[in-house]
């Protein structure tokens, strides 16, 4: 880890998560689930602007973090998001390849890089359908993908609310999984796993998935 990475991991994420506890009251399972070196593909479901940093803070490596394109159009914000080593997705394309790109560059780096599956916010707190690009990479690489549950994102902090709310965020890190294609058609494994990881996500989370 670079002096920057060391500051986020040892100093900022410990700082934010006694800052942010008494408001969001933040739980958290499995962490010892998260490989502690190599490169990792969380995958968790999507509920709020904040997911990214409830999710990260209890993890002790850097993280990197595919990110909405237009919330980097929001000036203020840039040099925060930076900081924290998020980096763009446009998801008016179906592939963004940059992305996908940089996604690959820091796996074969050996590095967290954390996508949210379902591409944007749920709507109404249930969970959205995979996109396929993500677990596209994965099942290439063969690297291993950490499920993710999240709860309480809504409630506290929906895509309809400006500001949140108190709350409890609960966050479930689950065992790693792995796919690899070998002799298998890649795009049928990329679904296999699409699937499954979806699967486990729903199975710890509140509100029923759709």
């Amino acid at each position: 880890m670079n002096f920057h990475q060391r500051t986020i991991v040892y100093m900022t994420r410990p700082a934010l998560r006694l800052a942010l506890h008494p408001f969001f009251r933040m739980t958290y399972a499995g962490v010892e689930h998260v490989p502690k070196t190599g490169p990792v593909l969380l995958a968790p479901n999507h509920q709020a602007y904040a997911d990214p940093f409830w999710i990260g803070l209890p993890i002790r490596r850097p993280i990197h973090f595919m990110t909405w394109s237009r919330v980097f159009r929001v000036s203020y914000l840039r040099p925060f998001l930076r900081y924290f080593q998020c980096f763009p997705v446009d998801h008016d394309k179906p592939f963004d390849k940059r992305a996908l790109k940089i996604t690959q560059d820091l796996l074969r780096a050996g590095q967290i890089v954390m996508i949210f599956p379902e591409g944007g916010r749920t709507p109404h707190g249930d969970l959205q359908d995979f996109k396929a690009g993500a677990f596209r990479i994965a099942v290439k690489m063969q690297v291993p993908i950490v499920p993710v549950t999240l709860n309480g994102g809504f409630e506290a902090w929906s895509m309809y609310r400006k500001l949140p709310r108190p709350g409890k965020i609960r966050v479930h890190f689950h065992p790693p999984m792995y796919f690899s294609a070998n002799d298998r058609d890649l795009k049928e494994v990329t679904a296999e796993a699409a699937r499954a990881v979806r699967e486990v996500i729903a199975s710890k989370l509140l509100r029923p998935p759709s």
